[in-house]
């Protein structure tokens, strides 16, 4: 079950949607203004860099993980992260197709022969939680000055935790989720925090999956990549076709 929630709940992911500016003017006191107006501002920005770290609890021991990824506009992505037992993922996306994991023993393959067609989406990025909630900004709720709280339940959650390679593992309507959304003095994402319980459709798998995260904005429009380096401290260069994909991606702002 660990295998199966790691690469479907995880990872994170870019839409490299564009972002819709928001009709009416910003209204600090509305909540539903404040969520559609953050998600603009953050989504526009010409990247950003996140730490995260989350947990997944079963019935056996929780799974602990923690990482960080730089998001470059408009659909380039870039994560390194390291869960409980040692297990370190490195992944490179480039728009909407083209994914890769570094593997200790084959170097960079692609997300399908690394087994992990999930690879490089889910709730730990930004770019692709912020679409999915600024479209039911009508349904949130202002905490204070700042902090908004969406609840999802049915299929709200499984366009947020985007559970691409496990299809149906999940009770959607016996599954419920929180999302807490902190903005900055510029109305750009500055922290959002997940509290989900999911309900396994497996009737072998008894009571529920929790699962928590909290990804934090660490800059903005600062680092334009992301170095990856192995157990001796070498930098592991991206192949040939991995840079010319980011390069046709980054393209697309121009």
């Amino acid at each position: 079950m660990k295998s199966l929630t790691l690469s479907a709940l995880l990872l994170m992911a870019c839409q490299g949607i564009t972002p819709l500016k928001p009709a009416k003017p910003l209204d600090p006191k509305d909540a539903g203004s404040v969520l559609e107006h953050a998600a603009f501002n953050t989504r526009s920005q010409g990247s950003y860099e996140t730490k995260f770290k989350a947990r997944l609890t079963t019935s056996g021991a929780p799974l602990d993980y923690e990482g960080n990824c730089v998001w470059v506009h408009p659909g380039v992505l870039f994560v390194h992260y390291t869960a409980s037992g040692g297990d370190e993922k490195m992944i490179v996306r480039a728009g909407e197709k083209d994914v890769w994991v570094f593997n200790l023993f084959a170097g960079w393959v692609t997300a399908d022969q690394a087994g992990m067609a999930g690879a490089g989406r889910g709730i730990q990025n930004p770019d692709e939680v912020l679409a999915v909630v600024a479209r039911h900004s009508g349904a949130a709720k202002l905490l204070k000055p700042g902090v908004v709280e969406l609840t999802f339940t049915g299929e709200d959650i499984e366009k947020i935790m985007k559970e691409q390679g496990n299809k149906g593992a999940f009770l959607w309507n016996q599954s419920s989720a929180k999302l807490e959304v902190s903005v900055d003095g510029e109305n750009r994402l500055q922290r959002f925090t997940c509290d989900a319980t999911l309900k396994p459709s497996d009737p072998a798998v008894k009571g529920t999956i929790g699962y928590t995260a909290e990804v934090t904005i660490v800059g903005y429009n600062g680092a334009k990549d992301m170095k990856f380096f192995d157990e001796k401290k070498r930098e592991i260069p991206l192949l040939p076709e991995m840079k010319m994909k980011i390069e046709s991606v980054l393209k697309e702002k121009n």
